[in-house]
């Protein structure tokens, strides 16, 4: 998914041409009612015969409140979507709320006259979920969030599912069902893998992390226990004030060597060479070690634990 959302990109996108061809049905219709409806509206019986009424049910309309709504809800909700998505994932969405609608009428027998509210409905629900407190201005002057306009909508949907059933009319309202909650359907459930694969996918990057972790730690510390015991020697042949010999003095430009810059290392007093697992895995020990030789601390201890 893309993170911009200009609407201006200089693009055509999918959203206006499938918004302009709201007009162009439209047109046909006023020209020829029942031939239009015949040929572009979605009949069970000649759906193979007139494939492409699968997808053109939905650009039908009958006067020009419906076109006007139809394809400005369409237009204001498309290209943000699109903006959102791309124009790949915003098509699958498109074709899977169109054929919603078109595949149940098929499966249980009912035509489709008019649908551009299956597929609204279903751009309306994903929006909301993604920006639910964007506020739209309903006729142009009520202000309300479009996650309260999608509730009202669902609770609208389910008085007219009622009102089919007690018609006796279940079938159409299964499909008028099947065809507002396909395309959020498929978006919530790519939504919800997303977010589990990502889920996933940051777990296992954290083990991996740990466990380098785990491995780089064993590591210091059995390179630093290595080196105790040659940084107690170094210390006590700087306290007997004795000249140091030749492998004991490369032994000191050696821990030098070993000093990582900007690690916080703690006081002198905290210092417990190879006696605790606390220091033997720290970046600072070479560092530490250096200033145990030049005496700080003086002596070494280590708190018996109480039991």
């Amino acid at each position: 998914m893309r993170s911009g959302r200009d609407l201006y990109e200089p693009q055509l996108g999918l959203t206006l041409p499938l918004a302009g061809l709201h007009f162009i049905f439209y047109f046909l219709v006023q020209a020829d009612q029942e031939r239009a409806y015949g040929l572009f509206g979605f009949h069970p019986e000649t759906a193979f015969s007139h494939p492409w009424s699968f997808f053109t049910y939905q650009f039908l309309h009958g006067d020009l409140m419906s076109l006007f709504f139809g394809a400005m809800i369409f237009y204001q909700l498309g290209m943000v979507l699109e903006a959102e998505w791309g124009f790949g994932e915003y098509a699958v969405f498109w074709l899977v709320a169109t054929l919603g609608g078109s595949v149940a009428g098929w499966i249980l027998g009912t035509s489709l006259l008019s649908g551009m509210l299956l597929v609204n409905v279903s751009m309306l629900f994903a929006y909301a979920y993604l920006f639910p407190d964007t506020v739209f201005y309903i006729y142009f002057i009520l202000p309300m969030k479009v996650k309260w306009l999608a509730y009202i909508t669902l609770a609208v949907l389910a008085i007219l599912f009622v009102l089919d059933v007690l018609r006796g009319q279940l079938l159409r309202g299964i499909v008028d069902l099947c065809g507002v909650s396909a395309g959020f359907l498929y978006f919530w459930i790519r939504q919800k893998g997303q977010f589990h694969a990502r889920k996933v996918a940051k777990r296992a990057l954290s083990s991996v992390k740990e466990a380098g972790a785990v491995r780089q730690d064993q590591a210091l510390e059995q390179r630093n226990r290595t080196l105790f015991p040659k940084v107690e020697a170094l210390r006590e042949a700087a306290r007997a004030g004795a000249e140091l010999p030749a492998s004991s003095k490369g032994f000191a430009e050696e821990l030098a060597t070993l000093v990582v810059p900007g690690v916080k290392i703690c006081k002198p007093v905290d210092f417990k060479g190879d006696r605790d697992g606390v220091c033997v895995r720290c970046e600072g020990f070479a560092e530490c070690s250096l200033r145990y030789v030049a005496g700080q601390p003086g002596e070494i201890v280590v708190k018996a634990r109480e039991p």
